[in-house]
């Protein structure tokens, strides 16, 4: 065989591993234990590529995945749970347990043979973390804002309460103003990514902190995927529920994509119905012929994506007079 697939399935301590024709096997989820894994699986593959298939099981997979993907010899690739967990009824499984989750997976990588996975560039990787932790924060905050308000309302609050309410709130505001000092410091060090920033920051409406959340939840995607792959990782693709002659239901939004990158999305698109010279005619066009306000602001907020990635993948700053932008 020019390549043996291997079954992983991941918890958060423990990586189980199955190979065609061996019992399955656990190995801790460390750095070394990674690399026990991949010396194990060569000894099987006896010199043939190794593809090592595992969940997308967030941070528990992810030191797995890069300690894998730097092994000589060894693909990795990283699966949406919900395939394995289709692909697992497909084949009627009853039972679960973790070496049997590892076994489908195996069967999984052997039949689909995925495509490797590749982890982001560091710079993108430390992008990511900082927006992902400026919105955490940002939304606790915004929390700590309204119960401030509700406050207002109780006549016999006791000052230790208000005193903490403030106190919390001041400190949530410094660690937001430091971590948006980290991501300027990021771009202004970083070419690539300050051409991208500055990039979409020509289209009207994308302000700065757009850009960077674009950038950050696209990950990558804008120049790695084809249109229809980034709208559904956007979860911009439409489900349709049509069979035979009696049911002609509805079509609607998947949303089975990133919904922090359909939000950063959505709020462009709003001011881009206004101020845009692209969207702005379009969504007028569409609500002349009938599409609801939201169907509408959805189809620019799909075509916005594109723009996007066509002004990324050909360097070209947003210009209104080019008609194939899309």
């Amino acid at each position: 065989m020019s390549k043996w697939y291997v079954g992983v399935d991941v918890s958060k301590d423990e990586l189980v591993a199955v190979v065609m024709g061996r019992k399955p096997k656990s190995f801790a989820n460390t750095v070394t234990g990674s690399k026990a894994l991949s010396r194990w699986a060569k000894t099987t593959a006896s010199g043939a590529t190794v593809h090592v298939c595992m969940e997308a099981t967030g941070v528990y997979g992810y030191r797995a995945a890069m300690t894998l993907a730097s092994c000589s010899k060894t693909e990795v690739s990283v699966v949406n749970p919900a395939q394995i967990a289709a692909f697992a009824r497909a084949q009627l499984r009853r039972s679960k347990t973790d070496a049997l989750d590892a076994q489908v997976i195996l069967a999984f990588a052997q039949s689909q043979q995925p495509q490797p996975w590749h982890p982001q560039s560091a710079v993108m990787r430390q992008l990511y973390a900082l927006v992902s932790q400026w919105d955490a924060l940002a939304e606790t905050k915004r929390r700590l804002n309204n119960r401030s308000h509700s406050h207002k309302h109780i006549p016999d609050l006791p000052p230790a309460v208000a005193k903490a309410q403030t106190s919390v709130i001041g400190c949530l505001q410094r660690q937001i103003a430091r971590i948006q000092k980290a991501i300027l410091e990021l771009c202004q060090g970083t070419p690539e990514l300050a051409s991208q920033v500055a990039l979409l920051s020509t289209i009207p409406g994308v302000k700065t902190k757009t850009a960077v959340h674009l950038l950050a939840y696209g990950k990558g995607t804008f120049t790695t995927h084809s249109r229809k792959e980034l709208t559904a990782h956007a979860g911009l693709a439409p489900r349709q529920h049509q069979s035979g002659s009696s049911i002609r239901g509805k079509s609607y939004l998947a949303k089975q994509g990133d919904k922090r990158l359909r939000t950063a999305l959505y709020m462009s698109a709003v001011g881009g119905t206004v101020n845009n010279p692209v969207l702005a005619p379009f969504y007028r066009r569409l609500l002349t012929n009938g599409k609801t306000k939201m169907a509408a602001l959805t189809a620019c907020m799909r075509k916005l994506l594109l723009i996007i990635q066509a002004m990324l993948k050909h360097h070209t700053p947003f210009n209104p007079e080019l008609k194939p932008l899309t």
